[in-house]
């Protein structure tokens, strides 16, 4: 199972993990660059269609973290929620029925009837009683929870050093089911490509390395521990 990109501001051209990659293009969408209407995420799930919520998913930058929202609407089963992010996105939407970057952990605490536990991870001890455990976990990650020494995005961030990040990322996939994986947390395009694509590689190197001895991870006879 390749990864996927849902590419909204073109941001990983040029990017390494391009050539790894299954893309879906969405940048001819308008409008929906922090907010999503119905007909925005009809549009965005048409052309999903084909693709498991299962896997790792690379979703731009934070702007289209509500990505999240809809892969995770598509599970059927008890999951647990890990979440890296600088930021709670866990507010009421702003604007009536607009959904958003910012209200998307809001909108599934309130709508998905299979999540159980969030984890929210900042700080290295966030993560604590995490791991191990039985139910599957889907894991979501904005870089911007890392510091501006790692690597730079779009929005404020955190001080995660890398190190700290790997360790708790990979302490989680050793001893979790994994549903699946999103990351975000690009810099607007032309800026920070260099750091972002060693970090997006270091990730799938870490998920090949790890799921190697574990599941066969991009074993197209077992791509996951769960399939859709």
């Amino acid at each position: 199972m390749k990864p996927l990109i849902c590419s909204f501001s073109g941001v990983y051209e040029g990017q390494r993990i391009t050539a790894v990659s299954d893309i879906v293009d969405f940048s001819d969408m308008r409008g929906c660059s922090m907010y999503v209407d119905e007909e925005a995420e009809k549009i965005i799930l048409d052309r999903l269609s084909g693709h498991s919520f299962t896997g790792l998913h690379f979703i731009d930058n934070g702007n289209y973290h509500y990505m999240t929202r809809l892969f995770l609407s598509f599970v059927r089963d008890e999951f647990d929620l890990c979440l890296f992010d600088h930021h709670t996105d866990d507010k009421p939407p702003a604007f009536g029925g607009l959904k958003s970057c910012g209200s998307w952990v809001y909108d599934i605490r309130n709508e998905n009837a299979f999540l159980r536990d969030l984890v929210h991870i900042r700080k290295k001890g966030d993560e604590t009683g995490l791991f191990p455990g039985e139910r599957p976990v889907y894991i979501s990650v904005d870089k911007d929870v890392l510091s501006a020494d790692v690597l730079h995005t779009n929005w404020d961030q955190g001080d995660m050093t890398k190190e700290e990040f790997f360790e708790i990322f990979t302490g989680i996939i050793k001893t979790r089911p994994v549903l699946g994986i999103d990351i975000c947390g690009e810099d607007e395009p032309d800026k920070s490509r260099v750091e972002n694509d060693a970090f997006n590689m270091e990730i799938i190197d870490t998920l090949r390395r790890s799921f190697s001895s574990v599941n066969g991870l991009f074993s197209p006879d077992s791509p996951w521990p769960l399939k859709a």
